[in-house]
């Protein structure tokens, strides 16, 4: 919240004190009427000086001590959410490509429609995770993520990917099963943001009932 500068009223009072002091070093010359008249008259000078001074400043403007703390903090926040930002736009990116390459090949028929249909599904539940886990903070459930994408499951895809049909067909098996231990890792992480979620709705109404119970006390 910013405060103008203002000067008419302050203009407009030094004025009538001016004038008050002018009357009574007149007023042995001046008739009575004129000498009331002065310090009104420098009142209304001092509030039209006032008056332009504050349009020719009215751009300035006085920041509250608040606002400048406010700034800094507003600014590590809006770091912090970059950070968060950059970490969920590399995993994305790098979801969005073996989606593309998985869809692409099963177009091609060199991947079979559950293969592509349970990797696909894999990468939406990364991708709906993402925001949960940057809330949660952990270092650990980041790097799992980030790992679980990137290493486990391109290493299954890939690989599989430069096959002959026969050699697919063969380890078809194992590449679902690898699908599913990732799946199953997605739920353990699933379930932490989840119990996270409990724990800090538990906590923030123990805090509401106290605080409000207190009040009642008193």
């Amino acid at each position: 919240m910013k405060k103008r500068v203002r000067y008419r009223k302050r203009y407009a009072f030094l004025g009538a004190i001016t004038g008050y002091f002018l009357a009574l070093l007149a007023s042995t010359i001046l008739p009575t009427f004129i000498m009331l008249a002065i310090p009104l008259l420098t009142a209304a000078i001092g509030f039209v000086l006032g008056e332009k001074k504050e349009q020719r400043f009215s751009g300035i403007t006085v920041p509250e001590p608040d606002q400048r703390i406010t700034s800094t903090v507003t600014g590590s926040e809006q770091t912090k959410k970059e950070l968060e930002s950059t970490y969920s736009s590399e995993i994305r990116e790098y979801l969005q490509v073996i989606k593309e390459i998985v869809i692409n090949e099963n177009e091609k028929r060199n991947l079979d429609d559950e293969i592509s249909e349970k990797t696909i599904n894999l990468c939406s539940k990364i991708d709906t995770l993402l925001p949960y886990i940057e809330t949660l903070g952990s270092a650990q459930t980041k790097h799992d993520i980030k790992m679980l994408v990137m290493k486990d499951l391109n290493s299954v895809i890939n690989p599989f990917l430069r096959l002959s049909v026969e050699n697919k067909l063969k380890n078809r098996r194992k590449l679902l099963d690898g699908l599913r231990d990732i799946n199953l890792k997605l739920k353990v992480i699933s379930t932490s943001i989840e119990q996270h979620d409990i724990y800090e709705l538990e906590r923030k109404l123990t805090l509401i009932t106290e605080k409000y119970n207190a009040k009642e006390i008193y």
